[in-house]
């Protein structure tokens, strides 16, 4: 009698544990899909502003031409001769998603303030990855378009008097056929030389100068 009550807690209670285990189980499985629900299913709307890139392109060329200015580096003619110039020459062509314009715009933005592309992704209402591939289509064509611009006059073997006369850029760039220019680059500096290379009150950068070789 004993033993068959001793049988039969244990299997009501093994009964019991298997039961439990499942409602653990089906807890368990109804967490999964709920989170996978919200993360994939139920997405939360990302850029969707009124205002898209070609609005705020079309903003800049028929705005106050100071506005253009600063934040194209360049007046409104210079960039839609820039742009046009690019179409023509550079094959360069609208997208689905981005016209000229509006790529020759976003990289503007990045190169001439340091704009990182999430930024310029929220201001165009663009993925980082639509602002990405005009970027460098863009970048591309500025560069070959610079082997045709950015050319002396008079071609000649002669050194610069500037450049000769120069400690800085002789002899590095006694080869330099067009404008030499620099600029601060962020750099990384150990910290018993920072005070030599610091702009501002925490910034280290170092000054570059470049110049087209030939």
């Amino acid at each position: 009698m004993d033993d068959n009550s001793t049988s039969s807690g244990s299997l009501y209670e093994s009964t019991s544990s298997s039961e439990e285990g499942d409602d653990l189980d089906e807890i368990f499985i109804a967490h999964i899909m709920n989170e996978y629900e919200e993360i994939f299913l139920c997405k939360t709307p990302q850029r969707t502003s009124m205002l898209s890139g070609a609005q705020f392109v079309r903003d800049m060329i028929e705005g106050h031409p100071q506005t253009c200015y600063e934040l194209f580096q360049m007046d409104k003619e210079t960039f839609m001769n820039l742009c046009d110039h690019l179409k023509r020459h550079e094959n360069l062509q609208d997208t689905r998603f981005v016209t000229v314009e509006e790529a020759v715009a976003m990289f503007l933005l990045i190169v001439g303030h340091n704009v990182r592309m999430r930024v310029v992704a929220d201001v165009f209402q663009h993925s980082t990855e639509t602002v990405a591939q005009p970027f460098k289509e863009v970048r591309r064509a500025l560069c070959r378009l610079g082997k045709i611009l950015i050319c002396p006059n008079n071609m000649t073997n002669e050194v610069s008097s500037y450049v000769a006369s120069n400690p800085k850029y002789f002899p590095w760039f006694k080869d330099c056929i067009g404008a030499i220019d620099g600029t601060h680059i962020s750099a990384w500096v150990p910290a018993n030389r920072q005070t030599s290379f610091r702009v501002g009150k925490e910034q280290q950068t170092m000054h570059v100068s470049f110049g087209c070789i030939d």
